[in-house]
């Protein structure tokens, strides 16, 4: 088994195409169907599923176990041959949901990138089920999601046990503490922070009357909030971040709403890789600074 080889077989896992692959690696197609033959002789098995009339390469079962140890494999290898050059030779790649990204975590990447500046941080923003496959594939090492995804490769970790709570523009008629009937769907700034919250919002105010702002860009909040009598639920996080902004204020509600969780995703062969085990110490450190409420670590 040589480096040409895996790297033949990772090229065409990529592009799922000989011709395109072997483009990329700038030899012809039946070199590269000789490095994949030799690979697969020397493995004992088929690595690709062939047949005709099929327009993609796709993997078999050996293929899709051993595709996801040459990522592994081909990632070390560029490691080593950075360790000479005085460059990065870690690499941290964290999928974050838009609110958590955008409110929670920019101090948190500061400080990360200043106490370890030999590893590399890539962001991410993937919703679960996307993030999860990437998780499997090798191509993301940690998701923060509010989805709860426990299978026989990922393990799911609470995080943050977010509690709901009112936000308004700073000269609404809104009390200080608000009971749910003086609120009116027709001023509200409506987000779905997640599946619960949109539960409750269905079955609280039924699912035929409609907000009259319905928000997916999260970073526009404030600029709706800034209208009188305009309200929003936010997780307190999102919203200790919005209260920076004198023309918004906050109302407790005096009525049951549901948490946002925060989970964390990991493979579960890869829970306790160092450079997590970095981040994560550095998120705890950074939120406990803050006196970040629900905080699970």
């Amino acid at each position: 088994m040589t480096r040409p080889e895996i790297e033949a077989f990772l090229s065409i896992c990529r592009h799922k195409n000989i011709s395109k692959a072997a483009e990329e690696l700038y030899i012809s197609q039946s070199s590269l169907s000789t490095r994949l033959k030799m690979l697969e002789d020397h493995l004992g098995c088929p690595l690709l599923l062939r047949g005709k009339g099929k327009r993609e390469i796709t993997l078999t079962t050996q293929g899709q176990a051993f595709y996801d140890l040459a990522l592994q494999y081909q990632s070390i290898i560029e490691k080593m041959e950075s360790v000479g050059k005085g460059e990065v030779v870690d690499q941290l790649r964290i999928s974050v949901i838009n609110s958590v990204g955008n409110y929670l975590m920019p101090p948190v990447f500061r400080r990360f990138t200043e106490k370890y500046p030999h590893i590399q941080l890539a962001v991410q923003d993937m919703e679960a089920e996307m993030a999860c496959s990437s998780i499997i594939r090798g191509k993301t090492d940690i998701a923060f999601s509010t989805a709860k995804v426990q299978t026989d490769q990922i393990i799911a970790t609470p995080f943050l046990d977010d509690p709901l709570t009112v936000l308004c523009s700073a000269d609404s008629h809104y009390p200080d503490q608000v009971e749910l009937d003086m609120l009116s769907v027709k001023n509200e700034v409506y987000v779905k922070w997640c599946v619960e919250h949109a539960y409750w919002h269905s079955v609280t105010f039924g699912s035929d009357i409609m907000p009259q702002i319905d928000l997916e860009l999260m970073g526009q909040i404030a600029l709706f909030l800034s209208k009188p009598d305009k309200w929003t639920m936010a997780p307190q996080s999102v919203a200790d971040c919005l209260l920076a902004d004198p023309n918004i204020r906050q109302c407790a509600p005096l009525f049951p709403a549901p948490n946002r969780t925060v989970y964390i995703l990991r493979r579960r062969d890869n829970a306790e890789s160092n450079t997590i085990h970095y981040f994560l110490d550095t998120l705890k450190e950074v939120l406990l600074e803050q006196n970040t409420k629900g905080l699970l670590l």
